[in-house]
């Protein structure tokens, strides 16, 4: 695939652009091939519930598992197809799990960059993805950014994907590095949440760092809640200086 260019445009919220994808365009699923797509832990969550499989088979089968360079922390990517570079959820009519697809899909033809301001308060700008193989862009449909997200069903991606957003920055200020046994629970409560609902269950370790025992009996019956009671336990944790500061 080419290359992607930036659009020199920094878009808010209500800023409009103009793109539409539909069945029967013309480059109709082609960014669905050689794709760098990495996993959130909520992108994992949607993504291996829809398809019925444990952590540890949907990364048998369609991912990959690694320390990222810049963070060293665990990241998940899914392994695009050998033979065509497509994505192994691909098929003729478009996207299998297109309900649950990951933040990264539903925001093209956007990029969503965060972070914090030189005073320490948080940011949010988007700008505009091209490659010259989308012809989406010349659909004259104006839409805000705003109206987009929603229309994407984007608010849980943002929000999971902001909590642990936190937690990578906190990872790039720590003057040190993080032991096995700090990765392996980093891994745990952000991928494998099978193997933290036990951990949880047991109640001590997260009661002593201020969860509620209601807090707690609830996220027990609801995944999602388990991986959000997950990553703010690691801030609570591991990333506890940061976070006190």
């Amino acid at each position: 695939m080419d290359q992607p260019v930036f659009d020199h445009r920094k878009l808010g919220l209500d800023d409009v652009f103009e793109f539409s994808c539909f069945p029967g365009i013309s480059c109709y699923n082609l960014c669905c091939y050689d794709v760098n797509l990495v996993l959130s832990p909520y992108d994992f969550l949607r993504v291996r519930r829809a398809l019925g499989l444990s952590s540890e088979e949907f990364i048998a089968r369609f991912a990959e598992l690694y320390l990222g360079d810049v963070t060293q922390l665990p990241v998940v990517a899914v392994k695009m197809q050998q033979h065509d570079f497509s994505c192994p959820f691909l098929r003729p009519e478009g996207c299998s799990i297109y309900p649950d697809r990951p933040a990264s899909c539903r925001t093209y033809p956007l990029a969503r960059f965060t972070g914090r301001d030189e005073e320490g308060k948080p940011f949010e700008i988007y700008r505009i993805i091209r490659e010259t193989h989308c012809k989406g862009h010349f659909e004259k449909r104006p839409i805000t950014v705003r109206e987009w997200i929603k229309e994407q069903g984007l608010e849980p991606y943002y929000e999971f994907n902001d909590l642990f957003g936190e937690i990578v920055f906190a990872r790039q200020h720590m003057d040190r590095p993080l032991s096995a046994d700090e990765l392996d629970l980093i891994y745990t409560a952000c991928y494998a949440l099978e193997k933290f609902r036990p951990l949880v269950e047991k109640k001590e370790g997260f009661l002593a760092v201020g969860f509620s025992e209601e807090e707690i009996n609830r996220v027990l019956e609801d995944e999602t809640e388990l991986l959000r009671l997950g990553l703010n336990f690691l801030k609570r944790t591991i990333f506890r200086e940061f976070f006190e500061n």
